[in-house]
């Protein structure tokens, strides 16, 4: 009898148990409330190499945050805080939140464990010199553990909040933020403005300034993302990316085989994407010859859609206001898609500041940009201050 009802009481035990751990088992919907994030983990000054000439200070850190992959787990990711020369403000630095482009999906290639470029140092210069600090997170997978998912976009402004959170939480910040990205760092930036009110709720997000937006939707073919090529039997830079892409999506889905995807002729390079950072692997590619039509095959289209979900921005409407710079002569992120990109946002009732510069390409547009988002940011950041004078 006593064994029949140790039985009974195991039985009963293990299913509260079991149905108790379905009842409370995290969602991704409630991972942000239930997970801690946007905490400082360790951080230690940055080696000069690192770093740039206007700031004053300048730090390596890591902080916790959330796998935006999966959605319900709790992760650690790197970056570098950036701070102007001279005393600081009453209140603190305003913040520039710098979303950095394609580097690679290795986490070696981690902008804030190498020199960056001389384009990036002197966009960042110029926002330290306006005396804003700047936080630069290095993205999920990228100086920290495990595969970067390229251009996943709640990952993204998942550890691109969470850098900012962390930060404020050690430096002298205020809460007054600027997202700024670039290419990958401007789809970082627009996903970040999106999951903001409901991921980070309390920062306040002056604007958004955006050059080389990636915008991927329901109508997005792989036909038009190569069509910007003007000479098609050149190297195409956008090759790498769809390695990256690719690399992705078959880190979530084993079964993916690359056969399926690319010709015989880009398989020896996709070999190699998953270690090598852009600039090498983009050197690889034009090495081999590598465009639309002797590297990927018409499969490649389905592995677009099946990605797409995990691509779009969560919203197209934002609570503030949105730069979009686009060069005319993009060939890395099809001018076309930058278009309706501006188009789609500007509907959605997102007020918008949008610019093309004649002549320019994906890279040459970022310096020029800030002649026209410094004087957009200022006037708002002067607006505001105004309004809480009043």
């Amino acid at each position: 009898m006593f064994n029949r009802l140790w039985r009974y009481v195991s039985a009963a035990l293990f299913a509260s148990l079991v149905i108790g751990r379905a009842a409370h088992a995290i969602t991704a919907e409630a991972a942000p409330i239930t997970i801690p994030h946007g905490a400082i983990v360790e951080r230690h000054p940055l080696k000069a190499d690192y770093g740039l000439a206007e700031a004053g200070e300048q730090f390596h850190i890591r902080y916790s945050s959330i796998d935006g992959v999966g959605g319900i787990e709790a992760r650690e990711d790197t970056g570098a805080v950036f701070l102007p020369k001279g005393p600081t403000p009453p209140g603190g630095w305003p913040v520039v939140v710098w979303a950095h482009g394609t580097v690679g999906i290795a986490s070696a290639c981690a902008p804030s464990l190498n020199v960056r470029s001389p384009r990036d140092i002197q966009y960042l210069d110029t926002w330290l010199s306006l005396g804003f600090a700047v936080v630069a997170p290095d993205y999920a997978g990228l100086g920290s553990p495990g595969l970067h998912h390229y251009l996943n976009a709640r990952a993204e402004a998942y550890s691109v909040l969470d850098s900012l959170l962390a930060a404020r939480s050690a430096f002298p910040l205020r809460n007054r933020v600027v997202l700024i990205g670039q290419s990958q760092g401007a789809h970082a930036a627009f996903a970040a403005a999106g999951y903001q009110p409901e991921y980070a709720p309390g920062v306040k997000v002056v604007a958004t300034v955006l050059t080389g937006t990636p915008y991927f939707n329901a109508q997005t073919s792989a036909g038009t993302l190569f069509a910007s090529q003007p000479d098609p039997g050149a190297p195409d830079p956008k090759i790498p990316y769809v390695m990256y892409m690719f690399l992705s999506a078959a880190e979530r889905d084993p079964s993916l085989n690359p056969a399926k995807y690319f010709s015989p002729q880009a398989l020896p390079v996709l070999n190699e994407a998953r270690a090598l950072c852009i600039d090498t692997l983009t050197d690889h590619a034009t090495a081999a010859g590598l465009n639309a039509g002797n590297s990927v095959r018409p499969d490649i289209q389905k592995l677009l859609d099946s990605q797409t979900p995990s691509l779009r921005y969560p919203t197209l409407h934002v609570r503030h206001p949105v730069f979009i710079g686009m060069g005319s002569e993009d060939i890395d992120v099809p001018l076309i898609m930058q278009q309706a990109f501006a188009q789609d946002v500007t509907k959605a009732g997102t007020k918008t500041l949008v610019r093309i510069y004649k002549g320019l390409d994906h890279d040459a547009t970022v310096n020029p940009s800030l002649r026209d988002s410094v004087p957009f940011i200022l006037d708002l950041m002067a607006t505001k201050k105004r309004a809480r004078a009043q």
